[in-house]
């Protein structure tokens, strides 16, 4: 295997180039401007041995055939060699290979041979995406019958989320994912199985290189701008403006034609979308009111599997994996459905759109781009297509209009700069290097870097193998640009989606950078909450992933970094002063069959919170329940997921060293025992005891400078309403598949972030149990189920206040009538439940939602005992609930 040491810096304000890849990157510029394509020197540079690796790894292998009539790509594990035993964490245990398979050819049509490798465009050059819409060529979309199509995930879902045809207006007012979000990716998979397409959808995986702080201000202020305003104008009843404007906030308009498949327009509130074809971004700076793509990844990935549709998560970006798919020395994938700045590596043609009346696809060719382009050079498209902007580099500032800040620069303006300067990007850098605005972003640097990221960018080949491209000239410290190399087993499980890239990210940085999300207030409870109170929780998570990997890790400090205190050293996980997670938990696992019989009988899904705390009351399960070194590894899905359940619960402190329920526990034991598994309310409760926990869920004015809280009635009436509003917000409003339309609330939306960030820290725990698990040899690595794994761990879903409002704008209503408390007031604001909410699946059943939600979470209060300062509070909501609800 090609050796290669890959770390990430800290971002700091001044980047700096390492001594080696400076000297890499000057004589790259050279070459660049001699018009030399190559940098062979890089040879001469000495490769630096890895941190650690595993002794033998589970690795992808492609083992089917993309049949006509077939609509699914397989990967399935293959054996690794052995690897350098004085570089290997102890921790780690070989993996016995499972059976080989053959390894048939891809069938190609004579269409689909002239056509590869074809790129699907996720991280667009906006400008480049502008320019080459009226220069692509189309076929009619059964022309793929009988190809794999590999599809950038971010790209596909940043579709769903900004595209007129399927974007919600109302999202990022309501928070949470949309509503109608499933059933559209449902209907696109469809559509590509009744067209005999395959499909393998790809994910970005690490961060790569230095973030850069100054684009993620920009786009923080311009973002809070609009969203501003547009609750000024909600506030002030301006209802024939609001939805546009929760549309377009944290977001610099442009006309960009793109097409939707077959979903139709969005019915929310009065408004008509007039411009159907056409969809709206924004460019690289800004922030719609949408939620990230990376937020969506597990919710997609569930889908797929649910669909049978393969993914794989690369080791950083999904574009330079996308390029392997379709150019590796066996291709995976026909093509490729990927961002456009995808043609930087080296990819022939790439789609950029996909019309569903008439269905047909629209493509480009590098060549043509090229040619047109002044017949640039492939190094030469590489440096312009950078200075556009992308993921990988800001746009070129000069390109930028001061006239407009954050709109991007237009092709047409950029070129003739770039000829000027004899098509090379050094150069140009150079002439303005005394430029104010070069100089305070060290433009230059971070040019250099990008270059040299896209040229030695990482992936994952069919072996499992992480390796850079072109690797026999990558120099020695790529690590300085690319990112800290972590074990291969662990990138697998990231290949997987067994665990996401946000722990692995903490330790490869040595930072947590936290960012203010839009449409959370910047008040002192969600400072100390994201900076403070959640930090137990990533030290648990950070250290339990080090404990498995090499010494390098197990010692490093991390610094945690808010917006509002990035420099501050006070804030940081030492790890090399925290006993071992992983001892502490490793006494769990529980085969099935030493199962008692009265545990076997629960009716508790296994791997469930429910199922893992019912069975540590039964004290036969708990003596039989520690691990002795003749226990066999874990083997069946529901053992493993049993085992990370119970493991998790203890690192919580609902179970303690003993496996016994501690007061917390039992106090999420009785909220459980309300409610049946059909309910769906199991997440809910054990968020909202988080919440408990936290001194989190309380009528605390923490919002009362924003609108959107309780309004009628006594004192009395408001608090207690504001109090079971809080709890209704911690589940999901049943909505029909279509945007939201109905009354928002500021203040619940605010106390809404305060739970995603509760529910994001634990889904981060959780998996990196997982991880461990199978990264310490306790399970069967010989498996097929590994996507499996991941999606049917807890905590996916994100959670919108809409449920919140419902009952918040139901209680609220009850005061105007005569009697409040009367059956028939009652019945009578419950009968307007269905004007207020036009799309709700039942306005009754989504109010007996959040009571059931209510009653678990009060039957816990009164198991809590001491650990609840506000008990009275609680017991006279509950009683004036009763006659209200």
């Amino acid at each position: 295997m090609f050796p290669l040491l890959i770390a990430c810096i800290a971002p700091t304000s001044r980047p700096e180039v390492p001594g080696k890849a400076r000297d890499t990157i000057n004589q790259a510029q050279r070459n660049i401007q001699t018009n030399e394509t190559s940098i062979s020197h890089l040879q001469e540079i000495p490769i630096l041995p890895e941190i650690s690796d595993p002794a033998g790894v589970d690795v992808l292998k492609r083992a089917a055939t993309a049949a006509k009539t077939k609509s699914q790509l397989h990967f399935l594990p293959s054996p690794h060699p052995q690897l350098k035993h004085d570089l290997i964490a102890t921790s780690f245990h070989p993996i016995p290979p499972p059976p080989r398979l053959s390894l048939p050819e891809l069938q190609c049509s004579a269409l689909n041979r002239a056509l590869h490798p074809i790129c699907f465009a996720t991280m667009p050059i906006r400008p480049l995406d502008d320019w080459v819409e009226g220069r692509t060529q189309s076929l009619p979309l059964s022309a793929l019958k009988g190809t794999v199509v590999g599809i950038d995930a971010s790209f596909y879902l940043d579709r769903h989320l900004k595209n007129q045809s399927t974007r919600e207006a109302l999202l990022g007012a309501l928070g949470g994912f949309p509503f109608a979000l499933k059933a559209n990716i449902e209907k696109e998979l469809q559509t590509f199985k009744n067209l005999g397409v395959g499909c393998i959808f790809v994910f970005n995986g690490l961060d790569f290189g230095k973030k850069q702080k100054d684009l993620r201000n920009r786009a923080q202020a311009a973002s809070v701008r609009s969203f501003e305003q547009a609750w000024d104008l909600y506030d002030q009843q301006q209802a024939d403006q609001v939805v546009d404007a929760f549309s377009n906030a944290g977001m610099i308009f442009y006309l960009y034609p793109f097409p939707s498949w077959s979903t139709s327009a969005p019915d929310v509130g009065d408004i008509h979308w007039i411009l159907p074809s056409y969809a709206t971004t924004t460019d690289q700076y800004c922030y719609s009111g949408t939620p990230p793509p990376e937020t969506l990844y597990k919710f997609l990935q569930r889908i797929l599997n649910q669909n049978g549709i393969s993914f794989l998560v690369a080791p950083y970006s999904a574009a330079a994996q996308l390029s392997y798919l379709a150019r590796g020395s066996s291709p995976i994938v026909d093509a490729v459905f990927g961002p456009s700045e995808t043609l930087m590596f080296d990819l022939d043609k790439l789609v950029v759109r996909i019309d569903s009346e008439p269905a047909k696809f629209h493509w480009i060719t590098k060549q043509t781009c090229q040619e047109e382009l002044g017949r640039l050079s492939n190094d030469q498209f590489v440096e312009f297509c950078l200075l556009l902007g992308s993921s990988f580099l800001r746009s070129f500032p000069l390109f930028e209009n001061p006239a407009f800040p954050g709109k991007h620069p237009a092709v047409r303006d950029a070129l003739p700069m770039f000829n000027a300067a004899g098509r090379s990007a050094l150069t140009l850098c150079a002439q303005f290097e005394d430029d104010r605005r070069i100089q305070d972003l060290e433009y230059t640097d971070r040019y250099k870097r990008a270059f040299l990221v896209v040229k030695h960018h990482v992936y994952m080949d069919i072996d499992g193998r992480v390796v850079p491209l072109d690797p026999e000239t990558t120099s020695s410290d790529l690590h300085e640009l690319i990112g800290q190399r972590l074990p291969e087993e662990l990138y697998f499980y990231l290949s997987k989606g067994i665990l996401g890239a946000e722990v692995p990210n903490f330790l490869t940085s040595g930072e947590v950078c936290i960012s203010l999300p839009l449409g959370a207030e910047d008040t002192e409870v969600f400072r100390h909450l994201v900076g403070d109170t959640l930090t137990p929780i990533r030290t648990q998570s950070i250290s339990l992933l080090a404990n498995s990997l090499h010494r390098f890790y197990q010692t490093k400090v991390i610094q945690i970094r808010p917006w509002f205190d990035e420099n501050s050293e006070n804030r940081k996980i030492n790890l090399r002063e925290i006993p071992s997670v992983k001892e502490t938990i490793q006494s769990w696992k529980v085969p099935g069959d030493q199962y008692p019989e009265t545990i076997k009988k629960l009716q508790a899904p296994r791997g469930s919170i429910k199922f893992a705390i019912q069975s540590v009351k039964n004290t036969e399960f708990v003596s039989k329940s520690f691990a002795t070194k003749e226990t066999p590894i874990l083997s069946a899905q529901e053992d493993i997921l049993s085992n990370v359940m119970w493991r998790f619960l203890q690192l919580r402190g609902y179970v303690d060293a003993k496996h016994n329920l501690t007061t917390w526990g039992k106090v999420l034991e009785q909220a459980l025992s309300t409610v049946d598994q059909i309910d769906e309310l199991e997440e809910a409760i054990f968020i909202a005891i988080e919440m408990l926990r936290f001194d989190l869920l309380n009528t605390k004015g923490w919002f009362s400078h924003v609108s959107g809280g309780p309004m009628r009635g006594s004192e009395e009436d408001k608090t207690f309403n504001m109090l079971v509003s809080r709890v209704a917000c911690i589940a999901k409003l049943q909505h029909k598949s279509i945007g939201y339309s109905g009354p928002l609330s500021r203040q619940l939306l605010c106390y809404r972030s305060l739970i995603s960030e509760v529910r994001y820290a634990l889904r981060n725990l959780i998996e990196v149990v997982l991880a461990g698990l199978l990264l310490s040899g306790e399970a069967d690595r010989d498996r097929s189920d590994w996507s499996e794994l991941g999606i049917k761990l807890p905590f996916i879903d994100d959670n919108d206040c809409g449920l919140g409002i419902a009952v918040r704008t139901y209680l609220d209503d009850l005061p105007l009538q005569a009697n409040p408390t009367s059956p028939e007031a009652r019945s009578e604001v419950k009968s307007k439940g269905k004007e207020w909410f036009q799309h709700s699946e039942s306005f009754n059943g989504n109010l007996e939602l959040a009571f059931k939600l209510w009653d678990a979470v009060y039957k816990g209060t009164q198991t809590a005992g001491k650990e609840i300062k506000d008990s009275k509070l609680w017991e006279d909501a509950n009683e004036w609930l009763s006659e209200r609800r």
